[in-house]
């Protein structure tokens, strides 16, 4: 697959496309005039283990940088301000922020960073904010990517693979770093308690098979359990569709390519998608339309970039995104096949 379509299928906006393995360890540098949210007395130093390495954080930190996606909103919802994020570079507003992000973003204060599709970092850039934190929490950076950004400040990679941590998982590990753990814990369990509020108002939506893809005119490109994507729709009572079991456990990554004469494997009762075609078209397509659920016309479509980038849930986005597309999945569950998959 072309790196460009690659990223499109991590998260839209983000950068750093591949994994890798390492170890570091960095302190904090002595903290700048600018502020962010205080921290519990007593809850520095911290010592954080991720991925890449354990990074130990000295003291609270006061100019934070954050790449891949969605950290930047975890410090927002936790009281934080940052000083660099990356650009967005798909779903965005005119003024390139996105919608959840009114009353947290400060232009003033905030520095948009360039977001590469090469896999080059902009070290330069980074450094000229200096830091006293990077986070880099949901992304794709390598172990040399790592150990060149933990020289500039301490840096907190993924928890296990590179673009597969959930929000609540970002949540925490934001939290730690800030020294605001207790705060992250109840931040999570609130969401998580609106999201099963939000699946309780949903029932047609309770164990029904889908399958959440990126799709052309060649075939499909299904994102597997453990991406935030799928890991959102099953909170909201939705299962796999019988075929993903055997594509994860082929999958060495977020996504597994299904050739178009094999789409029929997937049987789901309903099917997410975005991509290089129309609804219509996917629904007009012979070959589509041997899979049940586009058969009944029980597709959840998505032209609209922001909503895509949406599904990349992080914790402030959550909302707005449930209220955008919990009625296109009710719309798609009533059109589900009688007899189910």
């Amino acid at each position: 697959m072309p790196t460009t379509r690659r990223t499109l299928l991590a998260t839209l906006p983000l950068i750093a496309l591949v994994s890798a393995c390492g170890s570091s360890e960095q302190t904090a540098a002595d903290p700048a005039a600018t502020g962010t949210s205080t921290a519990a007395a007593g809850a520095f130093p911290v010592s954080l283990t991720h991925a890449l390495g354990t990074t130990t954080v000295e003291s609270a930190p006061q100019r934070v940088v954050c790449l891949g996606w969605g950290s930047q909103e975890a410090v927002w919802a936790l009281g934080g301000q940052v000083v660099g994020i990356p650009e967005v570079t798909y779903g965005g507003l005119d003024d390139g922020t996105l919608p959840w992000w009114e009353g947290h973003f400060d232009a003033a204060t905030t520095t948009f960073l360039p977001n590469p599709t090469s896999g080059d970092l902009p070290f330069e850039q980074i450094t000229a904010l200096t830091p006293d934190l990077i986070l880099a929490v949901y992304s794709g950076i390598t172990a040399d990517d790592y150990a060149t950004l933990s020289k500039i400040a301490p840096t907190v990679a993924y928890p296990d693979q590179p673009w597969l941590t959930t929000w609540q998982d970002q949540v925490r590990l934001v939290g730690q770093a800030l020294g605001r753990t207790d705060e992250a814990t109840a931040l999570v369990a609130s969401t998580e308690a609106d999201l099963a509020d939000r699946a309780k108002t949903s029932p047609v939506l309770a164990g029904k098979t889908f399958s959440y893809a990126y799709a052309t005119a060649e075939g499909l490109s299904v994102y597997l359990p453990g991406d935030p994507r799928v890991d959102m729709l099953h909170e909201l009572g939705l299962v796999d569709a019988p075929g993903i079991a055997a594509l994860a456990a082929q999958a060495s990554t977020f996504y597994a390519e299904v050739a178009k004469e094999r789409v029929r494997d997937l049987d789901s009762d309903l099917v997410v998608g975005y991509g290089g075609l129309t609804r219509d078209q996917l629904l007009a397509d012979p070959v589509y339309a041997t899979m049940p659920a586009v058969a009944s016309g029980a597709v959840a479509w998505l032209d609209d970039p922001t909503l895509v980038t949406a599904t990349s849930a992080t914790v402030l986005s959550l909302p707005w995104l449930l209220d955008r597309l919990v009625p296109l999945l009710e719309t798609a569950a009533q059109q589900a096949p009688a007899t189910g998959s």
